[in-house]
């Protein structure tokens, strides 16, 4: 549960910073960046990633965490 929401967190994280950044670019008139967006979304795909894959990377942490 706890990684589905740490994904989620990632997620909305992550768009919102790319919101923020083409809603200032239009404000100031400037050209929104394709590539600065790119890497931005980033985040957003691997959280993604994360909530498809949620019950491996549940286990496997909790494989790793357990000494």
């Amino acid at each position: 549960m706890l990684v589905r929401i740490v994904a989620v967190a990632i997620i909305g994280v992550s768009l919102l910073l790319e919101g923020l950044y083409v809603a200032d670019n239009l404000v100031h008139h400037l050209p929104v960046g394709k590539v600065h967006c790119a890497l931005l979304t980033i985040p957003s795909v691997l959280g993604i990633v994360m909530l498809v894959r949620s019950r491996p990377v549940a286990e496997w942490l909790s494989d790793r965490l357990d000494i």
